[in-house]
């Protein structure tokens, strides 16, 4: 589903880029070169952005008990 219509920002690339780094909506823009337009994806972005990042968290520990 794209999070971004404007820029052509799908979810799975919003996922993608917090998984290198991004914490940010303009870090998720500049991720793939592009620049915010309309803003109204801000929300959903940063949403996204949080759910990505919790459910990042949550796989650490499992990772790290595998080791």
């Amino acid at each position: 589903m794209y999070i971004c219509i404007c820029r052509a920002i799908r979810e799975r690339e919003v996922d993608a880029a917090v998984r290198a780094g991004a914490r940010r909506p303009v870090d998720v823009f500049r991720a793939y070169g592009k620049s915010p337009q309309c803003g109204s994806c801000a929300c959903d972005m940063r949403e996204r952005i949080a759910e990505t990042t919790a459910r990042e968290r949550a796989e650490q520990p499992a990772l790290m008990a595998a080791d």
